[in-house]
């Protein structure tokens, strides 16, 4: 899931330089500044992403977190923009919570003494 979220904010950030560069952005320095948010978030969400495939055992807890903040700002999406915006990020956070809750925990031992 979290390669998917990171892949649609790629998209979205080239949206905002494509939308920059013909000079359609109503505002540069709002468009400049949601074109890096993106990439700054895409990168995050690459790194729980890919490591699975080296057999970490972390990116349960950042994805879980990641797509459980993601329901109040798809409430706000509803809020604002109507339930057709608002719709995508809210499936694919509940598809990211749900997945993370399905994946095989950490089974380390206590080592605290």
């Amino acid at each position: 899931m979290c390669l998917v979220e990171a892949l649609a904010l790629v998209v979205t950030a080239l949206l905002y330089g494509l939308e920059l560069a013909d000079g359609r952005a109503v505002d540069a320095s709002t468009a400049s500044m949601s074109l890096v948010v993106c990439l700054i978030f895409a990168i995050l969400l690459a790194v729980p992403a890919a490591a699975p495939r080296k057999s970490a055992l972390w990116p349960r807890t950042p994805t879980l977190v990641w797509n459980v903040l993601l329901l109040p700002a798809a409430r706000t999406l509803t809020a604002t923009n109507g339930i057709w915006v608002a719709r995508p990020p809210a499936v694919v956070a509940v598809a990211g919570v749900v997945a993370s809750l399905l994946a095989p925990s950490a089974d380390l031992t206590d080592r605290a003494l």
